[in-house]
């Protein structure tokens, strides 16, 4: 039984070391030597007993992997093509295709703002034009009522060339 703690506490060092460096517990086994469900085993072991050095291991694993996710993201093409969109124009993609709807569906939008059920005015519209404004975020579903978002409202009544003066 002492043989087992003392083998354990020797492998805990290595297996904290490979958690916070986001590795596998079959990446840590190929590296202590030891068979992956040993591995396993010591981690529930540690996970039991609360140990604060797993719990600070698995707190700089969160930080590897955000720093992962957030380098593949700027190699995305996307991304980088909506950096590129917004160094010229100032506005993301999505905010531009926003405001393409609006200013192409602008017609039915005020129809739809002056009468008195929204929802009624909205399910009136195709059902293609309903799937896409409720893609770029122009209409949303409250409860059981389609409506106007606040942000399409808002920038339709800035935008409005009869409201304005």
């Amino acid at each position: 039984m002492l043989e087992n703690d003392v083998e354990r506490e020797k492998r805990r060092l290595s297996i904290l070391k490979g958690i916070s460096q986001d590795l596998k517990p079959s990446e840590i086994s190929a590296q202590i030597g030891a068979h992956q469900w040993v591995i396993k085993r010591d981690i529930k072991f540690m996970r039991y007993n609360d140990d604060l050095g797993l719990k600070q291991a698995e707190e700089s694993q969160a930080l590897v992997r955000e720093q992962k996710v957030s380098i593949l993201t700027m190699e995305k093409t996307h991304f980088k093509q909506n950096e590129r969109f917004r160094g010229m124009t100032g506005l993301s993609l999505q905010e531009k295709s926003f405001r393409n709807m609006i200013d192409f569906n602008r017609q039915e939008l005020l129809k739809i703002l002056k009468s008195k059920d929204q929802h009624a005015a909205i399910i009136k519209l195709s059902k293609s034009v309903q799937k896409t404004l409720k893609k770029n975020g122009i209409i949303v579903k409250r409860w059981q009522d389609t409506e106007i978002s606040e942000r399409a409202e808002e920038y339709l009544t800035n935008k409005n060339p009869a409201s304005e003066p």
